[in-house]
């Protein structure tokens, strides 16, 4: 009894510090708007950062790495978007994607201290004995707690430029492990086009909603052996508003990875803004997966959840020197990750190479 008080006690100590940061990150915009100097332009940042984390559970650490998209919206208020490899534990093989609020502070132009809270939605491979395969895929919702300090390379915080990052996330859902981090990241800020009045690269030929993709790539079943296949998909996608709202429609073949033989529909929409006159972008996208697997038990087609991660680039475009056509500049190369999430321990991983044609 006593040591099920203890770890109450513990996390309603760390619930009540989410609370605090929540009620900061809600007062912060109108606290700071009345400040002598008007908040800095939008900027974005990627990064990409290695971690060792560790467990209450005292298992040896192991290794995490992750990716991030984030924006700064005002002076003390930004947002991010990340994909988490949260290691591999004993009975445990967790990652999965956050949405954080930050509070940041920047010092002499060079250094930004941030504190950030938001949803972590997990995905993880559990043992399960009591299943047929030995494992289960769980996912489920936790709260993410974070901070990290970044320094400006060469640059003014304010400015395009490299920065180095130094970052720390815990995490606690109420059905699976604690887990807490910390890991040195490296990344590059610049502008959005959403954001004007600033230096771009390269033209764009034309105005082009719409785009065709051809993939190939491989699938990964989230289980312990990790069985894999060939997966090919075509891809239609569409800007649908505001240059950054864009919608799609794909049809892939997941291969035959043992456990499974799926294909199907995916069908998402996408949160992409473009940099550098539309020549790169990045995007995260959510929808549904309509799939026929010749490996399940029951027949017929079956509704799952995606989750998906993209990057594109026009690389004639974007370097000056290189000679290309009109053909070219409408040709971009194109990155994709999907999760796919059952509700029948098929979780799979499809990364995709693709080559697409905007019109």
């Amino acid at each position: 009894m006593a040591a099920t008080r203890y770890v109450l006690t513990r996390r309603s100590w760390r619930f009540r510090i989410l609370i605090w940061i929540f009620a900061a990150l809600l007062r912060t915009p109108w606290a700071f708007a009345t400040g002598a100097s008007a908040p800095p332009r939008p900027q974005d940042s990627f990064m990409y950062f290695g971690a060792s984390v560790g467990s209450r559970a005292s298992w040896p650490t192991s290794s995490a790495w992750g990716l991030e998209f984030r924006q700064v919206d005002g002076s003390h208020f930004a947002w991010s978007f990340a994909y988490i490899n949260d290691g591999h534990f004993p009975r445990h093989h967790r990652d999965g994607v956050s949405g954080e609020a930050w509070v940041p502070f920047t010092f002499a132009h060079r250094m930004t201290l941030s504190v950030g809270a938001g949803p972590f939605y997990y995905f993880d491979t559990e043992h399960a004995i009591a299943r047929p395969d030995g494992y289960a895929d769980v996912h489920g919702w936790a709260w993410l707690l974070s901070a990290d300090m970044r320094v400006a390379l060469w640059s003014d915080v304010e400015q395009p430029g490299w920065f180095v990052d130094l970052r720390y996330d815990w995490s606690a859902p109420a059905k699976d492990i604690e887990t807490h981090s910390i890991g040195l990241g490296i990344g590059y800020r610049m502008y959005s086009d959403f954001a004007s009045g600033t230096p771009t690269l390269g033209n764009v030929t034309g105005f082009a909603k719409n785009e065709i993709v051809g993939y190939i790539g491989k699938t990964v079943v989230n289980s312990f052996s990790s069985q894999w296949s060939f997966a090919e998909a075509l891809e239609y996608r569409r800007e649908l508003a505001a240059q950054v709202l864009r919608g799609s429609l794909t049809f892939v073949n997941e291969g035959n990875a043992q456990l499974i033989r799926r294909k199907g529909l995916l069908y998402e929409v996408w949160a992409e803004p473009s940099f550098w006159d539309g020549n790169a972008s990045v995007g995260i996208g959510w929808g549904g997966y309509t799939a026929v697997d010749k490996s399940r038990p029951t027949a017929g087609r079956h509704v799952s959840y995606v989750v998906s991660v993209t990057l594109s680039a026009r690389f004639p475009n974007l370097v000056p020197m290189w000679q290309s056509t009109a053909f070219a500049e409408r040709t971009d190369v194109r990155v994709t990750w999907h999760r796919i999430v059952t509700d029948y321990d098929r979780d799979t991983d499809i990364l995709l190479f693709g080559l697409g044609y905007r019109f």
